[in-house]
């Protein structure tokens, strides 16, 4: 067998003096002599919480911390309208791309730009509506003066906004759409179990991707082929499990699907039996705490650092990104239990 490079790979992530906002993420690489400078994310916010800068940094060949990247965004209100994203070139930012943002009921457009030394040039137009839990994505492209269509993607929600379903169909011969492909996604008890692949009449065959969790994480997966008595086969064995990033992924046939890696390692053996109730669930703008003898409220991550806390028994996660968290609740003893909570 040959030599095998190890990469690990550690991140420090640094929040306001409230812990309620991330303002910089600083990571370090060890290749097999010690931990090194890797890169650097630094985070920018308006009053409302809404980013309005991210600088990305790296370490050059001679092991100084550069910039790299740059994405500035401006709003209406909490509406995202502009998003410009920037390289660092020659000892000034210049700019890449620019997305333009705008609102009409429930139709959104975003018109994508490209600079081109002197100038934008509009390049792409995206149009979603949505009607109930569907939304249409129809992308489109310039040429001879007019939007052409592409393609078109129908996404199917659930209450929860979990996807259920995508139908992704092509402009054909500028006449009509034809399927392409159709994902399948399936739930159990809220945790995503496995996807099953559809392709149109000269595509690939069916396929299905299952995967197993212990602990809230994925800890097997397996690929499968539809046969031709409609049975799903394992095929070319299990799909490898890598860690990472926050993330497991999964890798297959050149392709990674990426899922939440949840570490629950320090969670207490009482989180499924706290005798207080959180709600509501989902929560979106706020949650609420009924609890005997309440004290105060800790809202942590799935890795264990504290985000927020509160002597009130409301609230406010508005800043926290989709997910799963954890609140822990002291009563008036300093006795305290925690108990999961789901942020849509």
């Amino acid at each position: 067998m040959g030599d095998h490079l190890w990469q690990k790979y550690r991140t420090v992530y640094t929040y306001d003096e409230y812990d309620y906002y991330l303002i910089e993420e600083y990571t370090k690489i060890d290749e097999g002599d010690g931990w090194v400078d890797f890169s650097m994310i630094m985070y920018e916010y308006d009053f409302n919480g809404n980013v309005l800068e991210a600088v990305a940094m790296s370490v050059d060949d001679s092991g100084v911390m550069e910039n790299d990247s740059r994405a500035s965004f401006t709003y209406d209100g909490d509406q995202l309208c502009e998003a410009v994203y920037q390289e660092w070139e020659d000892g000034a930012w210049e700019n890449e791309t620019k997305e333009v943002y705008t609102y009409n009921g429930d139709i959104t457009t975003v018109l994508y730009w490209d600079w081109n030394g002197n100038n934008w040039s509009s390049d792409e137009l995206w149009t979603y509506t949505r009607t109930g839990n569907t939304i249409e994505l129809v992308m489109q492209y310039m040429q001879g003066g007019a939007w052409q269509n592409e393609s078109r993607y129908v996404f199917t929600l659930d209450y929860d906004e979990n996807i259920l379903e995508i139908t992704i169909e092509a402009w054909v011969n500028n006449a009509l759409w034809q399927f392409m492909e159709n994902f399948v996604y399936h739930y159990e008890g809220g945790v995503y179990v496995s996807m099953t692949v559809h392709f149109g009449p000269y595509g690939d065959p069916d396929y299905r991707c299952d995967f197993s969790y212990e602990n809230g994480n994925a800890v097997h997966g397996e690929y499968k082929h539809r046969m031709a008595n409609g049975q799903y086969e394992p095929v070319d064995g299990e799909i490898e499990m890598a860690y990472g990033f926050n993330y497991d992924k999964k890798t297959f046939y050149g392709s990674v699907v990426e899922m939440t890696y949840f570490d629950v390692t320090q969670v207490d053996e009482n989180v499924q039996t706290a005798n207080f109730k959180v709600y509501p669930v989902p929560a979106e703008n706020e949650i609420s705490i009924e609890a005997e003898g309440f004290q105060k409220a800790e809202i942590y991550n799935l890795t264990g650092q504290k985000l927020m806390e509160s002597v009130q028994n409301t609230m406010n996660v508005e800043a926290l990104a989709s997910g799963l968290y954890m609140v822990k609740v002291y009563d008036q003893n300093g006795q305290s239990q925690m108990q999961r909570f789901v942020v849509k």
